[in-house]
């Protein structure tokens, strides 16, 4: 068929419904197809081709698009894409996942996401107490007659279990590449994964049908920050499907912690020390260093400062007891008031410092309960830690002592995939995400 035959032809094409859009305070619009690979800007031009895409009253075919743009956008703009570019524009659009054809089984978004990576998914797998808790925990539940449903499966190891242990039947929903190490590790295994008993989908969740009576929600959708890769929307969406019924959730809660704790060896220590202390003129022995140090912290963007760090059990002491700043039901989450103040991960607390601290961080982790009795962490001081997670932590800019008292306003925001937190000493901010 020629391309100019093509492009008369009718734009067979769906919006995925797993996209999700905001409006940001600079006035800006942002769209995610998934948490896990953050937001990206939406051009007022892109987001109408989508508009007019999903109206399926109007059987556009590509020189259609133009026109419509240039109509909507009428003495407005008039850099606005013509039809070779329109084209270009769709096929990026089907390429990133956000509009599937009609009669595609499989989207290609997020193939190249780093949860696809071989790495990153070895990494889960060898971590030894997270893998034998999900397989104590599974083998509570499966029985002959379960129908298990495995939201983000990765290289399939829950669905595998699920198999092993003898359920009927296992659907398994994986958007990255890796769902395509998933029938050959079963191969492998000799897992008897025929097309009666198992169904894979490589597709956001948020597009897959569901018409099995599913018994089981199994999941592992956990970041170093718990929400980071969308565990409460897409298991809500997911358990709204089943309203009514009696299901299984593995696991059934999540709770966030809040610690300050005196970092004692860890190759991060430098750069602690160098954030509280730049302004002495005593980090280095060298006056210009000690110069530059300053200007450039004065200078640089410091403010908002987290990142992941992975911590030994010697390598921190607690400066405070472990406080709860919120926790959720995941069995599904709930749909959470727009009232801040009823919010459970909106407030504030006041911590005592129990011993002085010197090169002090603040440390945000988290603890899982999979079923009544097996939990799993992200802290390495804990019982029930794994290995894999590590702690958020946010550099303070000074030392605190003994009897201090520090306040921590905090809240799950950024459509619930991001915890964001404001920490005081004596009305000072010292340190924020």
């Amino acid at each position: 068929m020629s391309k100019q035959n093509t492009k008369q032809q009718i734009l067979k094409l769906k919006v995925a419904k797993g996209l999700r859009f905001r409006i940001a305070e600079d006035g800006n619009s942002y769209a995610s197809i998934s948490s896990s690979s953050g937001e990206f800007y939406m051009a007022p031009e892109v987001l109408s081709i989508i508009s007019l895409l999903s109206n399926k009253n109007l059987n556009l075919t590509l020189k259609d698009i133009p026109k419509h743009l240039n109509n909507h956008f009428k003495n407005v703009s008039t850099n606005l894409p013509l039809e070779e570019e329109c084209e270009a524009l769709i096929d990026d659009l089907v390429g990133a996942g956000i509009l599937i054809k009609e009669n595609d089984s499989q989207t290609k978004h997020m193939q190249s996401d780093g949860f696809g990576d071989p790495w990153a998914q070895w990494t889960m797998l060898a971590d030894k107490y997270r893998s034998e808790a999900y397989f104590n925990s599974l083998k509570k539940h499966i029985n002959p007659s379960s129908i298990v449903l495995d939201v983000g499966s990765g290289t399939g190891f829950l669905s595998g279990i699920s198999l092993h242990l003898g359920a009927k039947k296992v659907i398994a929903i994986e958007e990255t590449s890796a769902a395509n190490n998933i029938k050959p590790i079963f191969q492998k295994l000799d897992l008897q994964a025929s097309n009666k008993n198992f169904v894979l989908h490589n597709i956001n969740s948020f597009d897959v049908k569901l018409n099995d009576d599913i018994s089981i929600i199994v999941s592992e959708l956990f970041g170093n920050d718990p929400f980071q890769e969308g565990v409460i929307p897409t298991l809500r969406e997911i358990g709204s499907r089943f309203f009514n019924k009696t299901i299984t959730c593995i696991p059934k809660k999540v709770t966030v912690f809040f610690d300050i704790v005196d970092i004692q060896s860890n190759p991060a220590l430098h750069r602690i020390q160098a954030f509280q202390n730049f302004k002495d003129k005593k980090f280095f022995k060298e006056t210009f260093l000690n110069d530059f140090l300053i200007s450039a912290g004065n200078t640089l963007d410091l403010e908002d400062i987290s990142f992941s760090l992975a911590l030994g059990k010697s390598d921190f002491n607690k400066a405070t007891k472990s406080t709860v700043i919120g926790e959720t039901r995941l069995d599904p989450p709930p749909y959470f008031s727009k009232d801040l103040n009823k919010h459970p991960f909106f407030g504030k607390k006041t911590i005592k410092i129990t011993k002085d601290c010197q090169n002090s961080i603040a440390l945000i982790w988290f603890r899982v309960e999979l079923t009544d009795d097996i939990f799993i962490s992200s802290l390495v001081s804990e019982n029930d830690a794994c290995a894999h997670w590590s702690p958020i932590a946010i550099p303070l800019k000074k030392s605190l002592k003994e009897n201090d008292f520090i306040e921590i306003q905090h809240q799950l925001n950024d459509e619930e995939n991001y915890i964001h937190c404001n920490i005081y000493h004596n009305k000072e901010k010292i340190g924020s995400r």
